[in-house]
């Protein structure tokens, strides 16, 4: 069924290409992109997810940091060699995208993927491929509930999506959607010309809540090596299940 869907995907969409930005300096966590969890590294689990779908023309990894560089290379990622000038703290995603297409002419479209968001799915991407057939742009978001205040200059402290007076019920309301970081796909054209990632002509794929954590802290690493353990265990007891 999954390769049905790829086929049909292959055949509906220009080639696109999968980008992922990693470079060096990351200051939370040392060597981040190269922290490990359940025995691989954050950009070897991003590029293993991306190459089973079998849905991109290459998968890129834009670098300034020699050991990224033969992680990336030892998974079957190809590698872009980023100018150091764009790999500073203050460097943002566009710019570094900017800069990937500016050495690929080729690229017309493209997913930019975060190796922080460690549960990635085939699913995800295969839905975000659907709608970017017909879409701009795509980008990973997941729902919230939660009931958001601001604490102004003058120490008032005032509700941001909500009337006080009528809380709503979890129920009664569809809640928020909240950008993961997981993937955008868009085409050179908006990011070139109209330098932004996303426009009014947007599709999102909605991630599960517990599919949408991002890795930013020791903690967080922590966090995430127990919910892969949990998952292996439970998939573990159903397969056992099954077998008797």
């Amino acid at each position: 069924m999954i390769q049905s869907i790829c086929c049909t995907l292959l055949s509906n969409t220009s080639e696109i290409h999968a980008l992922i930005l990693a470079r060096g300096g990351s200051k939370g966590i040392l060597n981040k992109n190269l922290q490990e969890i359940d025995g691989i590294s954050l950009l070897a689990r991003t590029i293993n997810v991306l190459n089973s779908s079998n849905l991109f023309e290459h998968i890129w990894v834009s670098t300034d940091n020699e050991e990224i560089k033969q992680e990336a290379l030892k998974f079957g990622a190809r590698v872009h060699d980023r100018d150091p000038f764009y790999a500073q703290d203050s460097t943002t995603s566009l710019e570094s995208v900017k800069e990937f297409l500016r050495a690929h002419n080729n690229v017309e479209k493209f997913a930019l993927f975060q190796c922080t968001s460690v549960f990635l799915k085939n699913q995800y991407i295969i839905e975000a491929l659907k709608q970017f057939v017909s879409k701009d742009c795509v980008f990973a978001a997941t729902r919230s509930h939660k009931l958001r205040w601001q604490r102004q200059a003058d120490e008032a402290v005032i509700p941001l999506n909500f009337d006080p007076m009528h809380r709503p019920r979890r129920q009664d309301w569809l809640g928020e959607l909240i950008e993961t970081g997981m993937f955008y796909f868009a085409t050179r054209h908006l990011v070139v010309t109209e330098n932004r990632f996303q426009n009014e002509k947007c599709g999102i794929v909605e991630i599960d809540p517990a599919d949408a954590m991002e890795i930013d802290t020791y903690t967080d690493v922590v966090v995430a090596q127990c919910l892969i353990q949990d998952r292996l265990s439970s998939r573990d007891a159903i397969h056992n299940k099954n077998q008797i």
